[in-house]
This record gives C-alpha cells, structure tokens and sequence, in this order.
C-alpha cells in the first residue's frame, strides 16, 4: 500500500473512532437525573447565565463553558453534561500527537479503542469528573511537543480550569517524567528540536493561555468572579491530604478488572517484556501508570475516577504488545482465522457459564455444571492454540490467538460502555463515585405536574415548597418552577399548595394535606456488600440498592376529587 493509501486510510479511521466516540459520550446523555455532585456544578454555571450570586468552585472551565451554553440556549440535563462528553470524544486525537514516539499504526488503534473503552465513556458523561483536566492536560504536552504553542497555551489554560484533576495528573507525570529522566535520559528520548525563535514561541503560548484564562474563568465575562476558582484546584488537591475520601481499598482493583481487565492483562505482560526489551517508551509508561497507582491509593482524598491516568499508559502498552506480536502468517492465513473464530466461540461459552456461575443458586448444586464448563473451556482453548501451533505454525496459533482476543476485547470494550453509561435501557450501579447516591426524578415530576396542570388555568403558579430536603438535585430539578423555597423548616401559618419534605418529617400542617411517598434516591452500601455480591457487580454490574424516600405533600384543596366535589 502507497503512502497516499495509507495517509487515507489513517484518516477514515480516525473519522470512524471520532464518530463512535462521539456517539457513545452523547447519545442519551440526558437519560440520567443529575445527582448532587454534578447538579452542584450544574447550578453554579446557571447562576453565571442568569447573573445570579453563587459560590464559584474549582472548576471554571465547565462553569464557563456549559453557562454561555445556558445562556443562549437552555438549561437542560444535556447541556449541563454537553462539554465533558464532548471534550471526553476529543481523546482519539490524543494518540495522533504522539504518534512520532508510540508509532503511526499503533497511534491509530490506540485512537479507536480509547473511543470505546469504559472508563473514557463513563467519565465523560459525568460533570466535575477528571475527563476535562485529563483530555486537556494530554493534549497542552503533545501540542507543545510538536511545537503548537498557541493551542498548547489554550489547552493548558482549560486544563487548570478543570479542578484538582489537573493537579493530580502534573504530579503523576512530572513524577514519571523525573523518575524517566534520571535512569535513562527520557529527553533523549522524546528527540525533541529545539525552539527555533523562543520569544515569539513563549509570547504566543503566554499570549493565547492569559487569554484563555480571561474568557473562559469569567464565563465570556458573564461572572467575573467564577475567576477566583483558577487556583482553587490546587487548594482542593493540597487540601486532600488531610481528608480521606473513603475508598476501599478493593475498589481500585475492582475498576480495574471490571473496566479495563484487558488493559490490565496485557499491560502488564507489556511491561514485563521490556526486561527483554529494554525500550525505553515502554519503561517509562510502565513508570507511568506503577507511579499513578501507588500514588492514587496512598493520596488520602484519591478515588476510583482518577484511575484514568493508569489505564492510559496500560492501554498504550497494551497496543504495542498486540500489536508487535502480531504477525499475520503468508501461507497459513485461513487457519488463522479459522484459529480466530473458534477462540471467539470458546470465550464466549466461558463468558457465559462464568455469568451462569453468579446466577446459579448454590443450594441445588449447579454451580458444579458451571465451574467444570468453565475449566473445561479454558483447557479447550489452550488445546487449540496449541495445536494450531505444533500443526501448523507457532505464527498461525499466536496471531489466531491474539485476533480472536481482539475481537472479544472490542466487543467486551463496546458492550460495557453501552451497558454502563445510561445507553442501555436497564441502568446500573457504577463505581466511579460510588459514595453518590443515583437520583430519580421521573414519579415526583409526573405527581407535580398533575397538581400544577389542574391548578394552574387562570390562577397563576402553585406554590412550591421544599422543607428539610435541600439538597443540589433537588435545586437543579424544581430550577425552572415558579415559586420555589427552600426553607430548614415550614412556618404552621405557611400553606404552600406543594410541600416536598424527607421520609422522616411529618409537618404540624399535614392535617391539611395529603402525601405520597415517593423514591428521591438510590445508594449502595459497599461496606456490606459480600464477595459473591461484589463478583455479580463484576459481571452484570448488580449491586444491592437501599432506596431514600421523600414525601410530596398536596394541599387538599388543590386535589382534583375535592374540587369536583365542592
């Protein structure tokens, strides 16, 4: 193939692994109510397309970004998710500024995998998540790499704008870059050219970063003072040394295996490799994601988000290793095949006696017929490669081996993401953040708008009010009613026409009113979830829910009945 050809083919797949990305971080984005975490945020980049007073955080860009959307557009869930989805797709450009360094074709693959891969997706559809500082982090050192400086400027402007994430991260690589640098000269490494007119280079990088920092820290000059969040940041991230966030230790592998086993598996045999290898590259991502993880457990106020700067170097070492070793054989290239599909069958049927395994009650002794299918298919996939090796060629059995591998991997890959990020129609429980409790809006927007569209013909809004229960989602989900307070408690001459209060309160006015429980949010208790819970998590992502409730109380001269019969 020509270099035109190739340059052409590089190009359509770049596009595919863009429209992908793009598909899987934005479709159905608003599926999910915000939980307070996100609605938080949420509510301070309202505040700044209103004008509102509000307590700006240590993530401007999102404040900046997302409030300018609001402003000429409107305050949907969408919009409140729109650019950490689309700055999370932006990752399959990552791969392309490095490709000098990890190689053009592995540049590409790597592209197309972190389009799908879980954590990517995931993380990009939640706000206040890692994904903005990381994807900006990555692209302001391969843009100044390849001597961008006004984009690099932009990008690490953003970057810093994106909360403690960005300070994680420059520890994490400046550590391994230091590290790097110290046992084998990694500058030598990167090859790097040197700055041919440096004033002119560090003008416009200083010129576009001070510019970025101005426009976006104000939201587009809307609120000025969402600009004392820059450095916030940085005070959250020193402030996480003396707060713990709680994050069991298990659950960091958890991630790990239960997003990114791939990665994991053959990460690791990457960096086991480079004692025969000895490249360079490979030591210093293996320095990489060894760093990012020892640092991510011992950091007191780390969790299972930041795992993102440890898959990144695994999955880059996973690309070379699959594909170095992949030699497609001349002469034996249907057995090949035939190896690819027979290793795809033979997976899929461990897959699915493994998932049989969870499901299976153990007091009928099933688990037995399950465990013996298990083992057997395990010895039925070695018999194959081996003797598609001792056959055929040792080429033959490993590239067959590592094709049908490949193919499980991305459909693995596809199916997670889909299954794990609000694209499938059953949801599931996650463990990014999983001191956040999943919220659900549906029932209480249905009773509420019952009680308005009957009341409200010709007599102006109902009143609304919240007692005891202010939380962010609830703020963000009653934003565009009419007449809305939150109050610690309600006044016995108050009557508003809506009362939500908690489970446990019964007000001295409920005499007047009727209420209906209904489920707010949902929370899982990790701390006492068994292994055999912890391993259907593993499978189907099922984890034992513990639902909060509040109460939607209705005046009784505002229910339909009373009306009809008065």
């Amino acid at each position: 193939m020509n270099q035109s050809k190739q340059t052409h083919l590089h190009l359509y797949l770049l596009l595919g692994a863009l429209i992908v990305a793009l598909g899987l971080r934005l479709i159905r984005l608003a599926h999910l109510p915000l939980d307070d975490g996100e609605a938080a945020l949420a509510l301070q980049a309202l505040a700044a397309a209103r004008g509102s007073d509000t307590v700006f955080g240590a993530f401007p860009a999102y404040v900046g970004l997302t409030g300018l959307g609001f402003k000429f557009f409107s305050d949907t869930d969408f919009l409140a998710r729109f650019w950490p989805a689309l700055v999370g797709a932006l990752i399959v450009f990552v791969p392309q500024l490095f490709r000098k360094w990890i190689g053009r074709w592995p540049a590409t693959l790597l592209s197309i995998v972190l389009a799908v891969t879980p954590e990517m997706v995931g993380l990009s559809r939640i706000i206040g998540s890692p994904m903005m500082a990381f994807i900006f982090l990555l692209l302001a050192a391969g843009l100044f790499l390849n001597r961008k400086p006004g984009f690099s400027g932009i990008a690490l402007a953003l970057a810093l704008m994106s909360g403690e994430g960005f300070w994680m991260g420059a520890v994490i690589l400046g550590v391994s870059a230091g590290l790097s640098e110290w046992l084998f000269n990694l500058s030598a490494v990167l090859d790097l050219s040197e700055i041919e007119d440096r004033k002119s280079f560090w003008t416009t990088f200083g010129l576009a970063f001070g510019a970025a920092i101005l426009l976006v820290g104000t939201g587009f000059f809307m609120a000025p003072a969402n600009l004392g969040g820059v450095f916030a940041g940085l005070v959250n991230f020193i402030r996480g040394f003396a707060l713990s966030s709680g994050t069991p230790l298990v659950h960091y592998f958890l991630v790990l295996i239960g997003y990114t086993s791939e990665a994991l598996l053959i990460g690791l045999i990457g960096s086991i490799r480079t004692i025969s290898t000895k490249s360079k590259l490979d030591i210093f991502l293996t320095i990489w994601w060894l760093v990012g993880l020892t640092f991510i457990i011992l950091y007191p106020a780390g969790g299972s988000a930041e795992l993102i700067w440890v898959t990144l170097p695994l999955w880059v070492l996973t690309i070379r290793v699959m594909f170095f070793a992949w030699r497609t054989p001349g002469e034996y290239r249907f057995v090949m095949a035939v190896t690819a599909i027979a290793v795809v069958i033979v997976l899929a049927f461990i897959l699915l006696a493994f998932r049989g395994l969870i499901n299976a009650p153990f007091a009928q002794g099933y688990n037995w017929n399950f465990l013996l299918a298990i083992v057997g298919g395990g010895v039925l996939l070695v018999a194959i490669v081996v003797l598609v090796w001792l056959g055929w060629s040792q080429e033959a059995g490993l590239s067959g081996l590592l094709a049908g591998l490949s193919i499980v991997f991305m459909l693995g890959l596809f199916a997670l993401s889909v299954h794990s990020t609000g694209l499938a129609p059953e949801t599931s429980v996650e463990l990014w953040y999983p001191d956040r409790d999943r919220v659900s809006t549906e029932w209480l927007r249905i009773e509420m708008d019952r009680v308005i569209d009957w009341n409200t013909s010709g007599q102006g809004a109902v009143e609304i009010a919240v007692s005891d229960y202010d939380v962010p989602s609830m703020r963000w989900f009653l934003r565009n009613d009419p007449s809305v307070v939150f109050v610690p408690y309600l006044p016995l001459v108050s009557q508003p026409g809506i009362l939500i209060t908690g489970i446990e309160e019964n007000p001295g006015i409920a005499s007047s009113y009727r209420g209906q429980d209904l489920v707010w949010s949902q929370e899982v208790v990790w701390s006492a979830v068994t292994p055999v819970q912890y391993l259907s998590w593993l499978l189907i992502r099922d984890a034992p829910l513990v639902d909060h409730q509040i109460i939607l109380w209705v005046r009784t001269d505002l229910m339909p009945d009373y009306q009809i019969l008065n």
